[in-house]
């Protein structure tokens, strides 16, 4: 592929990397952090990594609706600082984004401020060396750091979603930079998220999942699975969502599975004790959760569990040594539809 198939518009800018990024934050197109510069150059270098043509359309972004199409997420790729070999990754990722399961529309325009957290499975965590381990959620992995930051640019750039403007975020969090991990399939005891939602152990998949804030779910002192579950449940307690996330460290879930605990056993587990109690309850917040959810015909002896159905508690292992996993609240109301967002895996290819 030649750089003259390339659409977008072409701008000439001084070369110097104050000049550059001054250029991007006078359009809008930075979230804050320096940019690497689009170069036509750069852009063919991604492009030549997938077999997808530069004018395929991935899928439409929201607010603004705008197409992101191959070249364009080769545009992003470029600005977030990703490697070409990540390309089949980004398109997978815009492809769970623009999913309407996901209603990133929605996820953009609350102000709540959610992220868009990316979960990674599969083969391509080791070819692309996608942190699962130690740090896991942390800095330190240009791959997880990256594509994190890939996601957030797509939001802005393509979808048009700008802070004070079309992003309604009251506060956000840094999550909105960047959140990936990929799951640590290698000290796991139970099938990874990809297996667990129909895709073969070979394969390799992105899951995107609206992400609100994480609670380190700390407990050095438990011994048995159901201590560490009981402490995980207590993490959870509040309003419900439509889903719900446990990072379970190597450690805690070696402890849970010697016990017999099985994956479903843990989501049922933490779904029967992680719950929002109606006695507790301003009248307000009250009155607007029964009109929410009216199908459950709440009274203020109602309890609430953290999702509707334990199945929607997604239950990852990642991290490294050291008895530290994480809840991650998901932004949403439960509905009696299965929810304003759902999570969405989508398989990596060529």
């Amino acid at each position: 592929m030649t750089t003259a198939a390339l659409q977008a518009e072409r701008f000439e800018i001084p070369d110097d990397i104050w000049a550059a990024q001054a250029f991007f934050e006078e359009k809008g197109w930075s979230d804050g952090l320096p940019i690497i510069p689009p170069t036509e150059e750069r852009v063919g270098q991604m492009l030549a990594a997938t077999k997808r043509k530069p004018d395929e359309v991935i899928g439409a972004v929201p607010p603004r609706w705008a197409q992101a199409t191959v070249e364009k997420i080769a545009i992003n790729g470029v600005m977030a600082g990703c490697k070409p070999e990540y390309m089949p990754v980004l398109i997978a990722a815009v492809e769970a984004l623009t999913d309407p399961k996901l209603n990133l529309y929605a996820l953009q325009a609350t102000t709540g401020g959610p992220a868009v957290m990316i979960i990674i499975n599969g083969p391509i965590r080791k070819q692309l060396d996608i942190n699962g381990g130690p740090n896991a959620l942390g800095e330190g992995w240009r791959a997880n750091a990256t594509i994190g930051r890939f996601v957030q640019l797509v939001k802005r750039n393509i979808g048009g979603s700008y802070p004070g403007t079309t992003c309604k975020a009251t506060l956000g969090w840094p999550g909105k930079y960047s959140i990936c991990v990929g799951e640590n399939e290698e000290a796991s005891p139970w099938e990874p998220l990809h297996v667990e939602r129909g895709f073969k152990a070979e394969q390799s998949t992105v899951t995107a999942i609206s992400a609100d804030a994480s609670i380190r779910a700390s407990d050095l002192d438990s011994s048995k699975a159901e201590g560490i579950l009981i402490n995980f449940a207590q993490k959870m307690d509040g309003p419900s969502g439509p889903e719900a996330i446990m990072v379970i460290c190597p450690e805690h879930a070696k402890i849970i599975a010697g016990d017999g605990f099985s994956k479903k056993d843990v989501q049922k587990f933490i779904w029967e004790r992680a719950a929002y109690r109606m006695k507790d309850l301003p009248d307000e917040t009250f009155d607007q959760r029964v009109k929410r959810r009216s199908d459950l015909k709440l009274t203020r002896d109602s309890i609430i569990p953290v999702t509707d159905r334990p199945e929607d508690i997604l239950v990852i292992v990642a991290g490294g040594d050291g008895s530290q996993s994480q809840y991650i609240h998901v932004w949403g109301q439960s509905t009696p539809e299965g929810g304003s967002t759902r999570s969405v895996t989508k398989v990596i290819r060529d």
